[in-house]
């Protein structure tokens, strides 16, 4: 079996998950929210509009989208859409829903193994997402020398 290779990078999964319309994001698959779905059916019809200026207009960059990628979403968007039961929510919790339910989680009840591991998980995560931002920072402010 052939290996997946690895679409977003952790750079690009950071920046897409601050975008609203990003239901969630992995770095093999990107779901977008059904609101995105819908400014997608409000723009792709207006004259002019193609699929790299409406991603643009959603505050995403195009250029990190691939041509076939555009292309498939354009198509399993319209298709959706013209389906019987129209544009569909996204299966599954958003990464904002996924916080709020660990947040909410009584993490007494738990084994301490399991709760222990899922802390070291999101503790990683935010590391990564701390060091993505100094990243960002240095870029757009560099420091005086």
């Amino acid at each position: 079996m052939k290996k997946k290779e690895r679409v977003y990078s952790d750079e690009q999964i950071s920046i897409l998950e601050q975008n609203p319309y990003t239901h969630s994001v992995t770095p093999y698959r990107l779901t977008f929210t059904l609101a995105f779905k819908e400014f997608f059916m409000s723009q792709v019809y207006k004259p002019g509009m193609t699929c790299p200026k409406i991603l643009k207009a959603a505050g995403y960059d195009p250029k990190m989208f691939s041509r076939p990628f555009i292309d498939h979403l354009r198509k399993r968007i319209l298709v959706e859409a013209a389906s019987p039961e129209g544009l569909q929510p996204p299966k599954g919790l958003s990464q904002a829903e996924r916080i709020k339910a660990f947040a909410e989680k009584d993490l007494d009840s738990q084994r301490t193994s399991t709760s222990l591991k899922e802390l070291q998980s999101r503790v990683v995560h935010l590391e990564q997402q701390v060091e993505f931002l100094k990243k960002i920072s240095n870029t757009l402010h560099p420091p005086e020398v």
